[in-house]
């Protein structure tokens, strides 16, 4: 008896060497991530798609919290809380056309009106080390406060309206919503409409209260925020292809060893890749949905588009003074 009881003494023992006293590893860093979006959206999406990865390759040491749906605040506030260091926000994932304002410069060219020829044009410049790549720690070079971490891609922003349109002419004097940024603003004028910067948060209600007349946006955006039960017209102008950038406080990433900030490079590429895989498919089966819920989507023909391509170039000579060689780059690259 006495040596059954000690035989399983002794596995008893062993097994308890054999399994860790923790099954989970706790997290070294808690990080939070902002997303203006709702859970549905391709942007949400990503954030919880990037928030998986570096949770695998740290092996459970950085966490991080996903807040979607503008839970955490609107763009400015977001913004401005990556600036002062993080803590209430570690990671926004904003557009690269609402950061000249910040001092980010040259990201903000992927922001000008019709700069990408085309989806597979804009991920080559994205991806080229001298432009894209480079690109990302322009927030830190500046003194912004904040650090490009990877891409997003959302498709193009289109423009859609309440009332009914039929051409890129009927934009003309009518009240479009942009984000708060002036390159938006500059853009939306350009193509004849009067741009009004209201938060997102507040879009679907001032279409809805005759505040403004219409919004841009690209497919998922459009679609996973309900703005076609109040704007129905959906103008494919392809005004932007701008895209969305996950950017990270520099304090919080400071507080990181290198090899912790490779992770999350190294998260976000991964991220960047599975979101591209994603997109083309997600926007041909949104347009079939919004389509049978009765959105009336207008092409704009080559001939119109030509005109409103011309009539944004004045646009890129306000943003790109002093940067005409990247901005070379970026068109000469896609050819």
């Amino acid at each position: 008896m006495k040596k059954l009881l000690a035989m399983i003494l002794a596995l008893s023992m062993a097994a308890a060497v054999a399994v860790p006293v923790h099954a989970e590893t706790t997290p070294e860093y808690t990080f939070t991530y902002a997303e203006l979006n709702g859970d549905d959206n391709i942007n949400a999406k990503v954030g919880y798609k990037f928030a998986e990865l570096v949770n695998e390759l740290s092996e459970g040491r950085i966490k991080i919290d996903v807040f979607t749906a503008s839970q955490l605040g609107d763009e400015i506030t977001c913004l401005n809380a990556l600036q002062m260091g993080g803590g209430t926000v570690d990671f926004y994932r904003g557009n690269t056309n609402s950061l000249g304002d910040y001092g980010i410069r040259k990201m903000n060219l992927f922001g000008l009106p019709y700069i990408f020829t085309s989806r597979d044009g804009m991920w080559k410049v994205l991806n080229d080390a001298n432009l894209g790549q480079a690109f990302l720690n322009e927030g830190a070079e500046v003194g912004a406060g904040f650090v490009g971490i990877t891409y997003t891609d959302e498709g193009a922003r289109h423009t859609f309206t309440s009332m009914e349109i039929t051409c890129l002419d009927d934009l003309k004097g009518k009240k479009i919503r942009v984000p708060e940024t002036t390159l938006m603003m500059d853009t939306m004028a350009a193509l004849g409409a009067e741009p009004t910067p209201i938060s997102y948060s507040e879009l679907y209600s001032s279409i809805q209260t005759g505040v403004v007349d219409g919004g841009e946006n690209g497919y998922p955006g459009y679609d996973s925020n309900k703005f076609y039960e109040v704007a129905p017209y959906y103008l494919l102008d392809g005004h932007t292809f701008s895209p969305g950038v996950i950017l990270m406080a520099e304090a919080r990433w400071n507080e990181l060893s290198e090899e912790d900030q490779a992770i999350l490079r190294e998260a976000g590429a991964q991220a960047s890749a599975w979101n591209k895989e994603q997109i083309e498919a997600e926007e041909e089966a949104l347009r079939k949905s919004l389509e049978e819920k009765g959105v009336t989507i207008i092409d704009v023909p080559a001939e119109d588009m030509a005109k409103a391509q011309e009539a944004c170039k004045s646009v890129w000579a306000g943003y790109s003074e002093g940067l005409e060689e990247e901005l070379q780059a970026i068109v000469d690259i896609q050819k």
